[in-house]
């Protein structure tokens, strides 16, 4: 052999052996691709799948906090109704104190009560005042000099005049007051 052929024969070998390492290079590349890959579609799989896990578990906590919201909008709602008939009972309270020391007042000592007011003088009328109270006298000229008639109404801890009790008083003080008869047949 000569000379040439022995190296013809050294470069194909180099060849094949360039070849066998290029094809193992292009192989381990190729492994470590698919590893990559593998990986990234590992990595991904769990990103969907914590993704999905959490998105559960968020929608899981949703559902609670909206159970939870309309067991607290119930009880809401139930401690306005308790709280609207409380004070209902308590204005009832209120109203039906007022009724009763309406009806008592005649009886009372109070300053604002004038001690020759008779409870036989007192008559109720209930609306819009509670009271006409007759102050007089058997004596006709007593009766001119001292006597009176007073329009009287009775309220209880801080009520107060409604607009129609108002605009009698303020008739009354103004002399707005007269006195008129009718007769039928």
């Amino acid at each position: 052999m000569d000379l040439s052929s022995v190296l013809l024969i050294a470069v194909g070998i180099w060849g094949l052996i360039g070849y066998v390492f290029w094809t193992q290079y292009q192989l381990l590349n190729a492994e470590q691709k698919i590893r990559s890959l593998t990986i990234a579609a590992e990595v991904s799989g769990q990103s969907a799948k914590l993704l999905e896990d959490t998105h559960n578990r968020f929608e899981g906590q949703l559902e609670t906090l909206e159970n939870e919201i309309t067991v607290k909008e119930g009880k809401i709602e139930t401690l306005e109704a308790e709280v609207k008939h409380q004070k209902g009972r308590a204005q009832s309270a209120h109203s039906s104190k007022g009724q009763i020391l309406e009806k008592w007042t005649p009886f009372l000592n109070h300053e604002q009560i004038e001690p020759q007011w008779k409870p036989e003088d007192w008559t109720f009328m209930g609306n819009p005042l509670d009271y006409v109270i007759w102050e007089w006298y058997k004596d006709k000229d007593k009766n001119l000099e001292q006597g009176k008639i007073v329009l009287l109404d009775v309220k209880a801890a801080k009520s107060q005049l409604t607009t129609k009790q108002r605009r009698i008083r303020d008739l009354i003080k103004a002399g707005n007051v007269e006195w008129r008869e009718i007769r039928l047949e």
